[in-house]
C-alpha cells in the first residue's frame, strides 16, 4: 500500500512533542517554592518524606495564632499530638466556655472536672470565663480563687437553679482588680463587711435570682466607679435603693420581688441613655430619676407609674392620678415602651398626654395588659391631633400581646394615617393566625389611607416573635411567653 494511503493508527499522535516538552518542568517544594530534588525518587528510597509532619515545623505565634481560632475543646486536644505540642495551646489567652465542652461529655460531673482541669493547668491569662447550670461543689472556691489570681476579665457563673440560693459567694471575687464584666445567677454574697475597693474596674454588673440587701448594693456601687452598665433580673432583699454612678449609661431593674423595691432613686447618674424596668417593678416601686439630658431610652412606662424623670412625669405617693406637665418634654427619648390596657378609655387623655412628650421618638412598642374600667369613647384617636414625632421621626411600632380588640384597632390605625415615615408596625398576637382574621384586620387599618407609601404591616404568633432582637430583651426573659 503506498505511504499516503495508510491509515493513522487510532490513538497515535500526529506529530512527535517537542524537544523542550519531553521531561516534565520541575515542580516547587510547597513550603519554601524551590524545586524538590527528591520528587522522584522511589517512597522506599525516602520512607520518611510520607511521614514529614509540615505544621510542626511553624514558629509557636503562628501555631498559637491557628489554635486560638479553634474551640477551646479542640485546641487542647492538640495537646496530645506530640511533645511538640503538648504546650502550645497555653500560648493563648483563655476563653473558656462550657458550650464548648459538655457537647461531648457524659454528666455535669464529667464537665466540672473537665473545666476545673483546664483552667488549673492553664497559665494565664484567663480573658473570660463562661459557665451555665454549673454544680455546687468544694472546689468551687478554689476555682474561683484561680480566676482572679489569673487574670479573669469576662467572668459568668450561672447555678441554674431559678432562685434556689445554694451557693455563697466569696468575699475575694470583690478583690479582684481586672474583672470587666460580671455576670451571677442563682447566688447570694455571705453577710459580711463589704471591701471599699470592689470591683474596681468593672463595667458591667449582671445579677440574676442573686440576695442582696440595701447597704451590699450601694457599697457595690460606691466602689464600682467605672461601671457602665448595672442590670437586676429578679434579685431579692432590696427596699430602699440609691443609686449614684456617675459613668453608668445603661439601667435595668426586672421584677426585683422578696417584698418589692419600695423607692429607688437615680441620683447621679448624668451619662444615663437606658432605663429599663419590668411590669410588676414599675408598679410597686417609686421612682425618681434626676438626670435625664441624655436619656435615649425609657420603658415600659405605666399609666399608673409612681414615676418621675426631671421635670416631666410626677405623682403624689397615695394618688393614682399622675399628672403629665405638658410644658416639659424629653426630646432625648428615641425608643419608648409602654404598658397600655385598651379596654379602659378613662386612661386615654393620659396615654395621649404621655405621648406628645416625646416629639422625637423613632420606636415605639406597646405591650396590651389586660385592664377593666369605662368603655372608650368610639373614635377617640380620630379626633386627636398628631403628635410631633409623627412628622419626621417615628419609624417602627411594635404592639405586643394583640388581642384584636376594636380599641387597639383604633389606636394603630392613628398611627397608619399620620405616621409620615412609618416603615413597620409589628404586630404580635395572642392567639393562632388565620389567613381570614388577618385580612380583616388588615381591611380595618384602612391601609389604603396610609401616610406613608414605605408601611409595611407584619403580623406574628407571640412564640414566632424574637424578643432578643429588641430592645426589652431583659424584661421579656421568663416573662413574655408567660404574660
Amino acid at each position: 500500500m503506498p505511504p499516503s494511503s495508510r491509515r493513522r493508527r487510532v490513538g497515535a499522535p500526529s506529530d512527535p512533542k517537542p524537544h523542550h516538552l519531553a521531561f516534565p518542568a520541575p515542580e516547587r517544594s510547597p513550603i519554601c517554592g524551590v524545586p524538590d530534588h527528591n520528587q522522584n525518587q522511589n517512597p522506599s528510597q525516602n520512607p520518611d518524606r510520607n511521614q514529614m509532619d509540615l505544621i510542626s515545623h511553624l514558629p509557636d505565634c503562628l501555631l498559637s495564632s491557628i489554635l486560638l481560632l479553634l474551640p477551646i475543646r479542640d485546641s487542647v486536644r492538640t495537646s496530645i499530638l506530640s511533645s511538640r505540642w503538648r504546650d502550645i495551646w497555653k500560648l493563648n489567652p483563655l476563653h473558656l466556655d462550657d458550650f464548648f465542652i459538655k457537647s461531648n461529655l457524659h454528666n455535669g460531673h464529667e464537665t466540672r472536672q473537665a473545666i476545673t482541669h483546664i483552667a488549673s493547668v492553664h497559665p494565664g491569662p484567663i480573658h473570660s470565663f463562661r459557665i451555665s447550670q454549673f454544680d455546687v461543689h468544694p472546689e468551687v472556691d478554689d476555682l474561683i480563687e484561680t480566676l482572679t489570681r489569673k487574670g479573669i476579665r469576662d467572668l459568668v457563673l450561672s447555678f441554674g437553679q431559678q432562685g434556689k440560693l445554694r451557693y455563697r459567694l466569696p468575699f475575694s471575687l470583690l478583690e479582684c482588680q481586672t474583672l470587666r464584666k460580671v455576670s451571677l445567677s442563682d447566688c447570694y454574697f455571705s453577710p459580711s463587711p463589704v471591701l471599699s475597693s470592689s470591683f474596681p474596674n468593672l463595667k458591667e454588673l449582671t445579677l440574676e435570682f442573686v440576695f442582696l440587701w440595701d447597704d451590699l448594693l450601694h457599697c457595690l456601687l460606691k466602689s464600682c466607679a467605672q461601671l457602665e452598665v448595672l442590670q437586676l433580673i429578679n434579685c431579692t432583699g432590696l427596699q430602699y435603693v440609691r443609686l449614684n454612678c456617675a459613668k453608668l449609661q445603661k439601667l435595668t431593674i426586672h421584677e426585683c420581688c422578696g417584698g418589692h423595691v419600695k423607692d429607688m432613686v437615680i441620683e447621679n447618674a448624668p451619662e444615663l441613655r437606658s432605663l429599663r424596668l419590668g411590669e410588676k417593678t414599675v408598679d410597686h416601686t417609686k421612682f425618681l430619676v434626676q438626670h435625664v439630658e441624655k436619656l435615649e431610652v425609657l420603658g415600659f412606662f405605666s399609666m399608673d407609674a409612681n414615676m418621675r424623670i426631671g421635670k416631666t412625669f410626677s405623682k403624689s405617693y397615695n394618688e393614682y392620678e399622675m399628672s403629665v406637665n405638658g410644658s416639659m418634654v424629653l426630646p432625648t427619648v428615641k425608643k419608648l415602651g409602654i404598658l397600655a390596657g385598651f379596654a379602659n378609655g378613662s386612661k386615654y387623655p393620659l396615654l395621649s398626654a404621655v405621648l406628645r412628650c416625646f416629639p422625637c421618638l423613632e420606636t415605639l412598642d406597646i405591650k396590651c395588659i389586660k385592664s377593666s374600667g369605662d368603655a372608650p369613647e368610639v373614635g377617640y384617636w380620630e379626633q386627636q391631633i398628631p403628635f410631633g414625632f409623627f412628622e419626621h421621626h417615628l419609624k417602627s411600632v411594635t404592639m405586643i400581646n394583640f388581642f384584636g380588640l376594636k380599641a387597639e384597632v383604633e389606636f394603630l390605625k392613628f398611627f397608619v394615617q399620620h405616621g409620615r415615615v412609618l416603615e413597620r408596625i409589628t404586630i404580635v398576637c395572642q392567639h393562632k393566625l388565620t389567613a381570614t382574621w388577618e385580612k380583616t384586620k388588615r381591611r380595618e387599618l384602612r391601609l389604603k389611607n396610609r401616610a406613608s407609601m414605605d408601611l409595611v404591616i407584619v403580623f406574628l404568633r407571640k412564640s414566632d416573635f424574637d424578643s432578643d432582637s429588641c430592645e426589652w430583651a431583659p424584661l421579656f426573659y421568663r416573662s413574655l411567653l408567660d404574660a
